[in-house]
């Protein structure tokens, strides 16, 4: 699969070697040869459609080979925002939707619908500097901590929100999840 999108001439021009946009970046590991990711900049394909009415889309697509036909999928959003309040869930929901709906299922479905590709995940990850944590704590365990005091205290819950609305995409329910960077790490899934 990887292959076959670093073949596909209407993405080429959106591939992409590292994750980062509005100032966040998401880590790729550095145990994946570059030959065995392809990472697509969706919205700047949209963009690319010259249409008048773009439909909202996600920021990244990253495919991950691992091995034996067999595929990690992330789906990322990257928000640079001050503050919880400016997430808004129902656009964030608006564009996992279009890209799995029509990017995924319809313009590319040659690519991510051929059954001789399986996927060992799929993950959805709004990634956000909102509470402004980022670089702030020695490793994910200290973050995780302080992140279990943030929801206790959030009223909005940002992860709950996103939560809320489930996507499927070849038979997976799929849910986004909420995460600072550098993480989620990009990596093969064993």
């Amino acid at each position: 699969m990887v292959q076959q999108i670093k073949n596909c001439k209407e993405l080429i021009p959106y591939l992409k070697d590292i994750i980062e946009d509005e100032g966040i970046v998401v880590d790729i590991s550095e145990q994946i040869a570059p030959g065995k990711i392809a990472i697509i900049k969706v919205d700047e394909y949209y963009a690319g459609l010259h249409i008048a009415s773009l439909p909202k889309a996600i920021d990244f697509l990253a495919v991950v080979d691992c091995e034996c036909d067999s595929f990690a999928m992330y789906l990322l959003e990257l928000k640079n925002v001050h503050s919880p309040k400016f997430l808004i869930i129902k656009d964030i929901h608006e564009k996992f939707g279009n890209t799995i709906d029509d990017f995924l299922s319809k313009r590319f479905r040659q690519i991510f619908l051929n059954d001789k590709y399986k996927y060992k995940k799929i993950l959805l990850y709004l990634v956000s500097d909102a509470y402004r944590l980022s670089g702030k704590y020695a490793g994910f365990d200290e973050y995780k901590k302080v992140k279990e005091k943030i929801n206790r205290r959030d009223s909005l819950k940002t992860e709950m929100n996103l939560g809320t609305k489930l996507f499927r995409f070849r038979g997976k329910i799929l849910h986004i999840s909420f995460d600072i960077p550098p993480n989620p790490v990009i990596k093969r899934v064993l």
